[in-house]
């Protein structure tokens, strides 16, 4: 090869990857606290197969909802239900371009109830529940978080009486109410399977669903860029459901 020839091929092999590298973008994704250890799994295969990355902002759903709300710089919205993206599409679609596609179902939440001591095998959590085993137990606010609504529906199913309405710990997402258990200061709580997959199965006491409304959790993509359109693309793959199944959710 002349010096000619070699001087022209490493300026092409350096545009092709100016090229390339000025279409890698960092994406904000804001995601409900029960999927932010799934999404921090989802993150590095992301990162290998696109050219993308992702910077991770967690609170509760309702928590997220007011953030975009007043125009917070976020690209995906991994809501815990459909209800907020869904409403918030609404108000969105015309202005940002954005047709249906931009919302999709990733995953279905499942409820557990986790306590810092098993329960008896001859004892179930309604009969717990029920009998006052536990001295204060710990949801996220039923008011932002729909795991806190959940909860709230799970306890009514399982048991007729209100004492745990003033002797529930409420915290603003599902992940502080695990970090109430998981501190020592609550007895138990209702969180996420997703939070205590890698805990002892004694402790956990998996809620029969027809006791809540389904957690269907929705994500809604809040514009067109090329790394947004990648993400939701990765988000309904089969590496990526894989994964998400993994980390203890349902399939839609």
């Amino acid at each position: 090869m002349t010096v000619n020839k070699y001087i022209l091929l490493i300026i092409a092999c350096a545009m092709f990857a100016r090229s390339h590298l000025s279409h890698a973008d960092t994406i904000n994704v804001a995601v409900a606290a029960n999927f932010k250890q799934t999404l921090q799994a989802l993150k590095t295969p992301f990162e290998k197969t696109t050219p993308h990355r992702i910077k991770i902002i967690s609170a509760s759903t309702g928590q997220l909802l007011q953030q975009i709300s007043q125009h917070a710089p976020f690209d995906i919205f991994l809501a815990a239900n459909t209800a907020h993206p869904q409403l918030l599409w609404q108000h969105i679609h015309e202005s940002r371009d954005l047709g249906l596609d931009a919302l999709a179902v990733y995953a279905k939440g499942r409820l557990v109830f986790f306590s810092r001591t098993p329960l008896s095998e001859a004892v179930s959590l309604e009969q717990a529940l029920t009998n006052k085993m536990f001295t204060r137990i710990s949801m996220a606010n039923p008011k932002l978080a729909p795991y806190g609504l959940a909860a709230q529906q799970s306890i009514e199913c399982l048991t007729s009486d209100t004492y745990w309405r003033e002797k529930s710990v409420i915290g603003q997402n599902v992940a502080q109410a695990f970090q109430f258990i998981d501190s020592n200061n609550v007895d138990g709580g209702f969180v996420a399977l997703s939070q205590v997959l890698n805990k002892d199965p004694g402790n956990i006491s998996v809620i029969d669903e027809a006791c809540y409304d389904d957690i269907n959790q929705m994500a809604l993509r809040l514009n067109n860029q090329p790394a947004s359109l990648a993400f939701m693309t990765f988000l309904q793959s089969t590496a990526a459901q894989h994964i998400i199944r993994q980390n203890g959710y349902h399939l839609p």
